[in-house]
């Protein structure tokens, strides 16, 4: 009977605990492991119950619990029983903690990515090792504040490491280089030079990815195509062709697998910018987690084309409103294009990186009006439509024979609405002109006002600023120091630090807008070695800020202001009657707009009812021990009173209160990991 009735005792009191307690203490602890502890622990009641009452001498009468059982017997029983569950609430409590519920089925599922654990360990391995081969782990580490560190040479460590990284990286280096409002001018300037020529990929492993994109083979597309590629980059290989319609065509194709490398790579960026910015000054200084999470998803917007194609159909189209230009923007057959195949008329000529022997074919007559040309258009997608051209470096501007100009690789777009437009062109006049009151105008209306700054120590750093770069050829050579662009580019890399040390916060898109200022200056000079980009501001000047204060869109924007201000004027005296007339009745009450009194309520009821709860349980849990260490009353059984019975019953009433106190706090751990 004895094995029946422990068999019996430990099923109800697997029932109790897997139900009822699981509900008492609201948090879920896993089933399977509920069941076994309590199923364990219940097979013990019963023998630990005969135990204890051969210790205290009390009679059974009968094998059945609670019939035939003397009334010792039975409360004896009951307090056993009722500490065994109370006993479990805390083990699992204690379970979960060390081993939350989900380990087991999260234990199997991480053997089945062991080998996608394994090649990403494989590859944190190379980056290691490249990290050593330039000599850069060194400047991973916390180092003694006292020690000077040269930014340049980690620059040039870092640019050479990502060079030999691969596309993903590659790809990352150029996107901080663009990232100057966050990154030391010393990284910008060498990340930009990054370039990601690669070994072509055979041309037995691109026909698949071209005929899949176009869903036919090449001969049905193409009368000719040639097999070697005109380039070939880390993303993708240019090949030329001509329809079947007689059009001389370049298709750009990604490279095969590309996506699964980008996507292996990306989780270890970030694991690596997370490690990087606990360990290393710099990278919390430059917040190395937030630039690594913005060019993860600026690269994914980069490896779709269909972005790239609507870019150039779109400034194609604006580009079409300036008749007579010399600059020129591909056609796109979009029919043939898609997600990871652009086919693009190919624009006569060779990049301004390759186009010396062009250049030299040029008269300087010729190769001024080309850059004159140049800046009016990027000029007006910067100033007017608001849309430009972001990554204007020399390897993405061809030049022809003809003196005509083209603009290809419209992957990287930058954007400014209409008041950062405006800000932009009132700070470059501000520069021609010498006026820093404009500038710090400017300034101010693009980044903010940090708190407690002197304005007018603003205003006189940007004029001591301007007058190391007075706006004209002469101060060309003050922006070339390092023979990296000239007085505009020089002027704005101050500018940037200046802002940057300073406080301010810079939006990315003006960053953007910098940096396509200073790249252009840079292509200027190689087309015009005398070019002057802030001449050519004087020179545009007043015709840039006419297309920015278009006559009907004026109009148009007054009408919508007026529009939205109107509801508010024709309320303001109603409005303003009740502000009086609470202030005469002295009524007058501050809201507290923006905080949630419902949210602070629950708050305060919580932290509340937990703290009466522990309070309960703390008495409970002395009551319980004082009347337990008080040895008289009416003997239960022998050396067992009435107030050691019920002493014990208090203190497992506090250790169940303790327990039903401590589940929530268990389970917003559980959450917040």
């Amino acid at each position: 009977m004895d094995v029946l009735w422990t068999i019996v005792l430990g099923l109800v009191n697997a029932v109790i605990v897997g139900v009822f307690v699981r509900r008492l203490i609201n948090v879920g602890t896993g089933a399977l492991r509920n069941t076994l502890v309590s199923l364990v622990m219940g097979l013990s009641i019963w023998p630990v119950s005969l135990q204890a009452f051969e210790m205290l001498e009390i009679v059974q009468r009968g094998d059945v619990p609670f019939l035939g059982m003397s009334f010792p017997a039975v409360m004896v029983f009951l307090l056993i029983f009722a500490w065994f569950v109370a006993i479990q609430l805390f083990v699992m409590l204690a379970i979960e903690l060390v081993l939350p519920s989900g380990s087991f089925s999260q234990a199997a599922r991480t053997v089945s990515r062991l080998p996608t654990w394994y090649r990403r360990l494989r590859r944190i391995g190379e980056i290691q090792n490249l990290l050593i081969r330039f000599g850069l782990r060194r400047y991973l580490r916390p180092r003694i504040p006292s020690l000077r560190v040269s930014m340049t040479e980690i620059a040039q460590a870092a640019a050479q490491a990502l060079a030999a990284a691969g596309v993903t990286f590659v790809k990352l280096g150029q996107f901080v280089a663009t990232r100057a409002d966050m990154i030391p001018a010393e990284f910008v300037e060498e990340f930009s030079r990054l370039q990601s020529e690669v070994p072509a990929v055979p041309f037995a492993e691109i026909r698949p990815e071209i005929e899949r994109q176009w869903g036919r083979p090449i001969e049905d597309v193409c009368r000719e195509f040639d097999e070697k590629p005109l380039a070939a980059a880390s993303v993708a290989q240019v090949h030329r062709a001509v329809l079947h319609s007689g059009e001389e065509v370049v298709v750009k194709v990604q490279r095969p697998n590309l996506r699964r490398q980008v996507r292996a790579d990306s989780d270890i960026i970030m694991s690596l910018a997370e490690r990087f910015e606990k360990t290393a000054s710099w990278a919390q200084t430059i917040g190395l987690t937030d630039i690594a999470r913005g060019f993860l998803d600026s690269l994914a917007e980069e490896l779709d084309y269909r972005g790239e194609i609507r870019q150039t159909l779109a400034m194609r189209e604006d580009l079409g409103a300036q008749p007579g230009s010399l600059v020129r923007i591909p056609e796109v057959f979009v029919e043939l294009s898609g997600r990871q195949i652009i086919v693009m008329e190919r624009m006569p000529g060779r990049p301004l990186t390759r186009g010396e022997d062009v250049l030299g074919g040029l008269s300087m007559i010729a190769r001024r009006e080309a850059a004159e040309q140049l800046f009016v258009v990027v000029a007006r997608q910067m100033l007017e439509s608001g849309v430009f051209h972001a990554d204007l470096h020399a390897g993405n501007i061809m030049v022809s024979d003809a003196a005509r100009v083209g603009l290809i690789d419209f992957g990287a777009v930058g954007r400014l609405d209409s008041r950062d437009r405006r800000d932009v062109l009132q700070l470059l006049l501000a520069f021609e002109r010498q006026n820093s009151l404009a500038a710090t105008n400017a300034v101010i209306d693009l980044f903010g006002m940090p708190p407690g700054l002197d304005l007018r120590q603003v205003q006189r750093e940007i004029g001591q600023i301007m007058l190391r770069y007075d706006g004209g050829v002469a101060s060309a050579a003050a922006g070339t120091t390092d023979g990296f662009g000239g007085a505009a580019s020089g002027f704005f890399r101050e500018l940037l630090s200046f802002i940057l040390s300073h406080g301010f916060t810079m939006p990315s898109a003006v960053a953007q807008a910098f940096r396509a200022i200073t790249t252009l200056e840079d292509s200027l000079r190689r087309l015009d070695p005398e070019a002057d980009l802030l001449g050519l501001v004087r020179e545009h000047g007043r015709d840039l800020l006419a297309g920015t204060r278009d006559v009907r869109g004026s109009a148009q924007d007054a009408v919508l202001y007026a529009g939205a201000t109107a509801p508010v004027l024709a309320n303001f005296p109603v409005e303003l009657s009740r502000v009086v007339k609470h202030l005469q009745d002295g009524t007058l009450d501050i809201g507290t707009s923006g905080l949630n009194i419902g949210l602070i309520r629950n708050l305060v009821r919580t932290v509340v009812d937990q703290l009466v709860q522990v309070v309960l349980a703390t008495a409970l849990v002395l009551a319980g021990v004082i009347m337990m260490a008080f040895d008289f009353g009416p003997p239960l059984a022998t050396g067992f009173t009435i107030f050691t019975y019920f002493g014990a019953w208090l203190l497992l009433g506090g250790m169940v209160l303790a327990a039903i106190v401590l589940a929530p706090a268990l389970r917003d751990r559980r959450a917040e990991l």
